[in-house]
């Protein structure tokens, strides 16, 4: 494999800043707290009945349905650590699948989720780092599935890097400023995805304590995104003032006001313009807090929500959340609403994982576009039975050609408006002290809104995991996927669901 000196250079970034932040964390070790390292293994054996799910042209085979075994050994290490000046923790697995009949399939999957903060110099100097490699859904038109179990040939390995050092320090009780440098990337190799650099530049100036019922602040963001292949940059800039005044300490009126530059080719008109907002938060008591905020930004009214309430057993939560942006933006922040996948195995995770469950796809793209997102989630804990129930709505509209993913998608206009709605319920009861039952259940409409086609998803799964011993936990599992799509895909009898029951074992060293 042939790399350019700018790749090269690159990889060499990610590799010493890598080093630099694990060399920081081991030195402060020494002088408070200690690092945890924990083996790991997991053993699992599946059975399905369609490990295509009518896909898999993508990974050494024409498309086609049909039963198998997969054999699962998945050693994994994971650590922890926590002391005056540092904090760490990260998972790794290694995926090693064996198919039984389609032996060609046979590969293996590497998954990490890494991050890290350090104090470099007391109350002053920073470094936070975060490395994530994952397989996540390529595209809202192929098949939908939550781990590597099943071969779609719509699934793609995913590489998430990013360092960011910074400065913070408080002006006694009359100002806190921070500046942050961060340097992120994303890197797949499923062809047509452009790999891409991220250079962030953030500057925030808050008002202290001094300042009562009126408070003040101003924050900078710039946003430089490269993209390979293309040779080109796109910049977000952003200068933003904010006020707020505290009619009571419970109640106070927000508003901010700036100008935003976006150096994007735009197909949606100018992609610059003065921005505003106003608003109000309001805590009228100590379990609920709600904020409100509606302006105008380039592309038109904007609106912002948030709102929190708990009790002794319930948690309930709502957010709304408008902003232009892209895959590289979003691919760190995303997480389990689409892009971490189900490391051990088929709903391996339990009770409240979200990557057990099919959520939203943060689908690859090249494209810069507007994303409205809304997620309502409410947890309810006894004594015996736990509860999980959320609903979720992802609107995108592209704010750049069509082109830039002729060579990702194929089907470009699929792509010009979409709309993931859905919900997921996750039930768990206790029947004994060591063993639990789980049922989960998802649905998620994919709306292609330019081409008024429509894509349905549904996953059930029930499991039983017991504890035999301390760090031994043992998982017998029934999943059922459907998809129920109006696009067709060349073939009326190609058999888009499927059946699998998986039995699994996994130690804790």
């Amino acid at each position: 494999m042939n790399f350019s000196v700018k790749q090269s250079c690159d990889y060499l970034f990610i590799y010493f800043n890598t080093v630099v932040v694990f060399f920081l964390v081991h030195s402060l070790q020494v002088a408070a707290g200690e690092l945890e390292i924990k083996p790991t293994l997991m053993v699992s054996e599946t059975y399905t009945d369609n490990v295509r799910l009518g896909g898999g042209g993508g990974f050494g085979g024409a498309s086609s349905s049909g039963g198998d075994f997969i054999t699962q050994i998945n050693p994994g290490l994971l650590l922890s650590g926590q002391g005056r000046r540092y904090e760490i923790n990260a998972q790794y697995t290694m995926n090693n699948l064996l198919f039984a009949k389609n032996s060609e399939l046979t590969r293996i999957r590497h998954m990490l989720n890494a991050s890290v903060t350090t104090e470099v110099l007391k109350d002053l100097f920073f470094i936070d780092g975060f490395a994530s490699i994952m397989q996540q859904n390529v595209s809202l038109l192929g098949p939908q599935t939550t781990n590597n179990v099943f071969v779609t040939g719509n699934r793609a390995n995913l590489e998430i890097y990013s360092v960011s050092p910074y400065i913070r320090h408080r002006f006694q009780n009359f100002a806190t400023a921070e500046a942050r440098y961060t340097r992120g990337y994303v890197r797949s190799g499923f062809n047509g995805f452009r790999n891409s650099q991220r250079d962030n530049y953030q500057f925030n100036l808050n008002s202290g304590s001094a300042f009562g019922k009126l408070a003040w602040g101003f924050n900078y963001d710039n946003s430089r995104i490269h993209l390979n292949s293309f040779d080109s940059t796109i910049e977000f800039e952003r200068y933003i003032g904010n006020l707020r005044y505290n009619f009571t300490p419970r109640f106070g009126l927000t508003a901010t006001g700036g100008y935003e530059r976006n150096s994007i080719i735009s197909i949606r008109g100018k992609p610059s313009s003065p921005t505003w907002t106003a608003g109000f938060v309001w805590a009228p008591n100590k379990r609920t807090d709600l904020q409100f905020s509606a302006g105008q930004r380039f592309f038109g009214d904007t609106y912002s929500a948030t709102g929190n309430y708990r009790t002794r057993l319930s948690t309930w939560q709502v957010s709304y959340i408008e902003d232009i942006t892209t895959f590289n933006q979003q691919a760190g922040q995303f997480g389990a609403l689409g892009g971490l996948n189900n490391i051990g195995g088929i709903g391996f995770g339990g009770f409240g994982a979200e990557n057990a469950l099919l959520g939203l796809n943060n689908f690859l793209t090249n494209r810069v576009f507007l994303q409205k997102r809304f997620n309502a989630s409410v947890t309810l804990n006894g004594s015996r039975n736990d509860l999980a129930l959320r609903l979720f709505q992802l609107k995108r509209k592209p704010y750049t050609a069509e082109e830039l993913d002729e060579d990702l998608l194929g089907f470009p206009v699929f792509f010009n408006s979409t709309k993931q709605l859905g919900g997921t319920a996750s039930w768990r009861y206790r029947l004994s002290s060591r063993t639990n039952f789980n049922m989960n259940f998802s649905f998620v409409r994919f709306d292609f809104l330019s081409a008024n086609s429509t894509n349905d998803n549904l996953i059930f799964s029930a499991n039983v995991t017991k504890e035999f011993f301390p760090g031994l936990i043992g998982m017998l599992q029934y999943q059922r996927i459907d998809r129920l799509s109006d696009i067709q895909s060349g073939s009326q009898d190609i058999d888009l669901s499927a059946n699998a029951v998986s039995v699994s074992l996994t130690k804790n060293f």
